[in-house]
């Protein structure tokens, strides 16, 4: 196809079509062999008018600049230019000989130049014009089609190009361990015996670490099962100096990532007719353990395409991930909290076993982590996800139609298990855990819009219909769940939009129903509102705007089948039992519960001040009613609606997009500040100072009044006058029962953002301030109770100390303590008195920290001065600065339960990571 010009859009040349240009084209015409043609018909693609040469080839046509004459059947084409064009009356005067004659006077002759007479080649009377239905753009005709004798349609022409890009991005990662409790290295395991404290071996199955200080010690050298260097006797005896055996589990490691992407697409003049996408990836994560790693492979792609005013858009995933083990036993933590218990005189990393088979550990009660590590699998962890989706979308002027179609097969294999030996499980135990689920999601929409700019309507309709399955087989208790739910939402909304410029105004107002065969009632009532109004330049200043936005909504869900409960087992022992922890029971059912009512509005404003600059705020508040929790019942995991609360906050936003600070420099700036609460309203009979995560005897309560999540524990007892009450031996004295001892929830959180670029440097700053909220730090108490801790070790010592506080009778007390008195039992002294987990209020610490999450240095690198670049980005992540508690990270959470922050039980050391990513596109 040849290309034609045109001056304007299609608008504009209709109007043009209609109006009288007055100009007109002349020429001859010649045929293929280049000579003068008669009865050639001479084509105007523009205007649709076409003349025929006369004997001489010569013709006339109306015609504007740049209009494309053809002849020949299209073989022959030329493009008017304007200095080509003259008017009518120019032309056919040029036609005839001029000749020179006298001036004669006539009136008759006056009376006819003076009048008008009619144009024969005139078009403004024409009556054709061009079908609305042609495209609007275009730079060239592909197809002109006439669809009856004054209306033509006109169908643009582009070229089409086939392209291919794409990237490749590969990484890798250095990663070791935050923080971890501090524990000491003196005292060896072992316990006073008539007054002198004495080294007892694994074989009398010691736990304590109140034995003799090290450098008293020397090795005996003879054989001994349990150490290579032979028994611990006094040091005037011994042949050798005692050593302290680092028991450490955790090591640098290094994992990377490799992502491959290729996309193939199909553009037509500006507009992109079909994309195929293509993406590979494999990453292989090591943890900070030995020899524990899980590696990942997936493959997507994606098809868009554009046809006859359908848009259709189709994508696979595929992604499967295998691990040498998952943390679903709480294995990592078992390991973890042997690791930190084991005595500095005792060596894990000798041996595994005993010549007997047995694992070699430093008491029978306790285990070596390396044999809790040792497996027969290369990978006891494997799941595969599967999923399909499509949208197909066609627009019929103002009414679009839109469906959307997925599905997704996932599975799940655990194999969990604890060899022989293991402490609590003296012949093992084993648990083969599988889970396939089935998702199936429907959406079918349809939106009309009425109006333009100034005043626009959307009404809009939408089905949603959701079919979910999930089967989970426990081989230790034979026992399959199925699960299946099959939801339908019907929606319905309209949304109005005012603007100027100056003010803009925005309604939303909508209705939802929600149909579920799990449910005990159906939700037909789900409306909600949304508004916001916007004055731009304010006073006249331009891009001072402010905004004013409002929401009301209501929603109705239902807990989600394919999730596992399984880890609410913990609250069935106490802490002191969670070796015993082995979760084998799943919900027993979904059905018969109301929905969990959702209230949510929210009130909010944004400020622009100028290029860049912002600052937003949001108030909000969501009262969730029938929450479900879960509970036993008969050795069955189940799920009841126990309580409501209200969850309420606000939210402060500065941003500062693009800030000059030079030459090709630039920073932006971003600073969050949230606050938040979320209080228990009520509580179902029966059901108050409920365990909803923790162990028995220490957890996170639903208590109507108080904080969700709140901490319930053990106290000291005190007065009226919250005066510690001292008991008869001189020690604070341990109060019956249980209080809340203790709220998570932050004063406030403030995160910021810092972006800085130079040329093709950048610089990212990520980092944030939690002040407040409190936490319960177990590990710690256990710590201090064996004797393990660092504060154990150096208070041991202290002597004649008196705690204030007063006796039961009121008077102060005057009793001094040893915190170790070696002629008492081990159990009498400072941290083991009260037990496993002591006093927890005791161990109450406060969770506030600063941490810098991301920092990343890049560069970006073109290539030949093309599109093709090459990016360097240098990152560290998760860098701690600064923790007020004792020990690992305080976002840790319990056994890694998603409900579990509060609660530190010997939860896991987050990561702290280094790594460089290289990217190239092509």
């Amino acid at each position: 196809m040849k290309k034609i010009y045109i001056l304007c859009l299609l608008t504009t040349a209709v109007v043009a079509f209609a109006q009288d240009s007055n100009l007109y084209y002349s020429g001859i015409f010649f045929n293929h062999k280049g000579k003068p043609q008669n009865f050639l018909k001479v084509f105007n693609k523009n205007s649709g008018i076409y003349e025929m040469t006369d004997e001489k080839g010569f013709a006339i046509l109306a015609a504007k600049p740049y209009d494309t004459l053809v002849w020949n059947n299209g073989k022959n084409t030329e493009v008017v230019m304007s200095y080509r064009l003259k008017e009518l009356k120019s032309i056919l005067e040029g036609q005839d000989e001029k000749e020179s004659v006298a001036y004669i006077y006539s009136k008759t002759y006056d009376s006819l130049i003076l009048g008008s007479s009619p144009d024969r080649f005139s078009i403004e009377n024409s009556n054709l014009g061009l079908s609305k239905n042609s495209d609007k753009y275009f730079s060239s005709v592909r197809k002109l089609k006439r669809k009856n004798d004054s209306l033509y349609k006109l169908k643009s022409s582009h070229e089409r190009y086939l392209i291919f890009n794409g990237s490749f991005t590969t990484s890798f990662e250095i990663k070791s361990r935050n923080s971890i409790p501090q524990t000491q290295s003196r005292y060896v395991q072992g316990r006073s015996e008539n007054g002198n404290l004495t080294w007892r071996g694994p074989e009398t199955n010691e736990l304590f670490s109140f034995g003799p200080d090290i450098l008293s010690l020397a090795f005996d050298g003879q054989p001994y099962e349990y150490d290579q260097n032979g028994r611990l006797m006094s040091s005037d005896k011994g042949i050798s100096p005692a050593k302290v055996y680092n028991n450490g589990i955790f090591k640098t490691t290094v994992g990377y990532n490799n992502q491959l992407k290729v996309n193939a697409f199909i553009k037509e003049g500006y507009q992109e007719r079909a994309r195929l996408s293509l993406e590979l990836g494999q990453q292989k994560d090591q943890m900070y353990f030995t020899d524990q790693f899980n590696i990942s492979n997936t493959l997507k792609s994606k098809l868009n395409a554009t046809f006859k005013g359908y848009t259709i858009n189709t994508v696979f995933n595929y992604e499967e991930n295998k691990a040498t083990n998952a943390n679903r036993i709480g294995l990592f933590n078992r390991i973890y909290q042997n690791a930190l218990l084991t005595p500095i005189s005792f060596s894990n990393g000798q041996d595994i076993f005993l010549p007997n088979g047995l694992q070699r550990s430093y008491s029978q009660s306790a285990d070596n982590p390396f044999f809790l590590f040792e497996q027969e699998n290369k990978y006891n962890y494997r799941d595969s996800r599967r999923q399909f989706s499509m949208d197909l979308a066609k627009k019929w002027g103002d009414f679009k139609l839109n469906t959307s179609q997925s599905y997704e097969n996932d599975y799940f294999w655990n194999f969990d298990q604890y060899k022989p030996s293991t402490y609590g499980f003296p012949n093992g135990i084993l648990n083969e855990r599988t889970q396939n689920n089935s998702l199936y999601h429907s959406n079918i929409s349809g939106n009309y819009t009425w109006g333009n700019y100034e005043f626009k309507n959307i009404f809009t309709a939408n089905f949603i219909l959701n079919d979910r399955r999930s089967d989970v087989y426990n081989s230790l208790t034979g026992r399959k769940y199925n699960y299946q739910r099959t939801s339908q939402d019907y929606g319905f909304n309209y949304n109005m939009g005012i603007s100027d410029n100056y003010f803009e105004m925005g309604v939303n107002l909508g209705n939802s129903f929600y149909i579920s065969n799990t449910s005990d009632k159906n939700a037909y009532w789900l409306p909600k509102a949304n508004a916001f109004l916007k004055f731009n330049d304010i006073f006249n200043i331009r891009r001072v705007n402010f905004k004013l936005v409002g929401a009301y909504t209501k929603l109705s869900a239902e807990s989600e089948i394919t999730m596992s409960y399984a880890s609410y087992a913990t609250t069935l022992l106490n802490a002191e039992s969670s070796y015993q922890y082995f979760p084998v029971y799943e919900i027993e059912s979904f059905k018969n519960l109301s929905n969990t009512d959702v209230n949510e509005w929210k009130i909010g404003g944004k400020l622009d001040l100028g290029y860049g600059m912002s600052l937003e705020g949001e108030y909000f508040n969501r009262k969730i009613k029938n929450d479900v929790f879960s509970f036993f019942e008969n050795n069955q995991l189940k799920l009841k609606n126990m309580a409501d609360h209200t969850y309420s906050g606000y939210e402060f936003n500065f941003n500062y997009e693009r800030l000059r600070l030079g030459q090709d420099f630039y920073v932006a700036n971003k600073i969050s500040f949230f606050k938040y609460k979320d209080i228990v309203d009520r509580v179902a009979a029966e059901y108050d100072n409920w365990a909803i995560s923790g162990f028995n005897d220490i957890y996170k309560t639903l208590s109507k009044g108080k904080i969700l999540g709140a901490v319930m524990g053990s106290y000291f007892k005190r007065n009226a006058d919250n005066q510690l009450i001292i008991d008869e031996f001189g020690f604070p004295e341990k109060a019956d029962g249980m209080k809340i001892i203790a709220d998570p929830t932050p004063d406030f959180v403030m995160k910021f953002n810092h972006m800085f670029n130079y040329k093709r440097f950048s610089l990212d700053i990520n980092w944030e301030w939690k002040k407040g909220g409190q936490l319960w730090n177990g590990t710690q108490a256990v710590l201090d109770y064996y004797g393990r801790s660092y504060q154990s070790g150096e208070e041991r010592n202290i002597k004649n100390y008196i705690f204030q506080g007063v006796h039961s009778n009121g008077n102060i007390n005057q009793i001094p303590v040893d915190f170790y008195n070696q002629n008492q039992d081990v159990t009498e002294n400072r941290w083991s008195r009260y037990g496993y987990l002591g006093v927890a209020e005791e161990y109450v610490q406060k969770a506030d920290y600063v941490r810098i999450n991301n920092i990343s240095l890049s560069a970006n690198f073109p290539i030949n001065n093309s599109f093709r670049t090459l990016t360097l980005t240098f990152y560290v992540n998760n860098i701690l600065l600064w923790q007020a508690n004792k020990g690992t990270d305080p976002n840790q959470s319990f056994y890694d339960t998603d409900n579990g922050k509060g609660l530190d039980f010997f939860n896991l050391p987050s990561f702290k990571s280094f790594g460089c990513m290289v990217s190239f596109k092509f």
